[in-house]
């Protein structure tokens, strides 16, 4: 099923929306990318992070497990059994805890929940499948701390959304239980297509591109064909429950139609939210937003629905 969600009303929002485009076009875009390698832009990435603070009040502690660093934040009172495994964007390059503590603390005060997040190792230096790996094991690390399999949301954007799909599936395959649902923001489910932003609807994404998309990806080294990262040519019967997440602006727009279209096919639950007049991952910048702020809110009600 999907939706279209019209942006909110009101000058204030629209002004706000206007200036971070602008801000995006002007600082994002021309230093992520291939002008500059891996660690470059890694830094510029925690510089920006800075300008997207987060909710405050929440219980933050890092975890060091299965040599991976977590940070974990928590509302004060826990409303839910359920936890979220949140894995960050960035193209699979760069991102992690400082640059999405932002968004995740607003998902773990409106969903009631912890909420994991997994400083997975990167790209180029760590190609394909340490991601993967390190996600199975952030994931079997809340399962030995006493979480069950119907207790875990898995969610995550854009690279992230590609890794959570990639890990549900790599479960099937394992045989194994799968996690609750799956809480996809933008993710990539065709890596050979051509992302333009000459796409049918695409106004012009002011944050990703195809030349950073097609970095990460070559980056990450996928062997054409793997099915965990295949999943619009992978039988998706038996996955959980997916919330899809997409801008209208965004280049990668027709993945995430397409995705729904693919797990209606195979019989999983899922529905896709394109919020009108929204970029690439948007979520990020909920400090200012109301339709991020919203946007995350729906995941939050989703995750609690599937916890029970």
């Amino acid at each position: 099923m999907q939706r279209s969600i019209p942006a909110p009303g009101g000058w204030f929002e629209a002004c706000v929306a206007g200036f971070l485009r602008l801000f995006l076009r002007a600082a994002f875009r021309p230093f992520i990318g291939p002008r500059l390698g891996p660690v470059a832009q890694r830094h510029w990435a925690n510089i920006l992070s800075l300008l997207m603070p987060g909710r405050a009040g929440l219980v933050s502690q890092r975890e060091h497990i299965a040599g991976l660093d977590v940070l974990v934040l928590a509302p004060p009172q826990v409303a839910s059994k359920g936890v979220v495994l949140y894995l960050h964007g960035g193209a699979f390059c760069l991102g992690g805890t400082q640059t999405h503590r932002g968004l995740c603390s607003h998902l773990a005060h409106e969903s009631g929940m912890p909420v994991w997040i997994p400083n997975y190792r990167l790209a180029p230096e760590h190609p394909y499948p340490c991601a993967l790996g390190d996600a199975l094991a952030a994931f079997d690390a809340l399962l030995q701390r006493g979480y069950a399999c119907n207790n875990i949301v898995v969610a995550g954007d854009s690279a992230g959304a590609t890794l959570a799909l990639a890990l549900a599936i790599h479960l099937k395959r394992l045989g194994r239980a799968m996690p609750a649902g799956l809480a996809l923001i933008s993710p990539v489910t065709d890596l050979q297509a051509d992302h333009s932003d000459t796409a049918p609807g695409v106004r012009g994404d002011p944050m990703v591109t195809q030349a950073w998309l097609s970095q990460g990806l070559q980056w990450f080294h996928v062997p054409q064909g793997t099915a965990e990262f295949a999943p619009l040519d992978t039988d998706l019967s038996g996955l959980p429950p997916m919330l899809i997440q997409a801008g209208r602006e965004e280049i990668l727009l027709p993945d995430s139609m397409r995705l729904e279209a693919h797990a209606q096919r195979c019989k999983v639950p899922c529905q896709l939210d394109i919020y009108q007049e929204r970029w690439h991952v948007f979520h990020l910048q909920a400090f200012y937003l109301r339709s991020s702020r919203q946007a995350l809110q729906a995941i939050a009600a989703f995750a609690r629905s599937c916890v029970g």
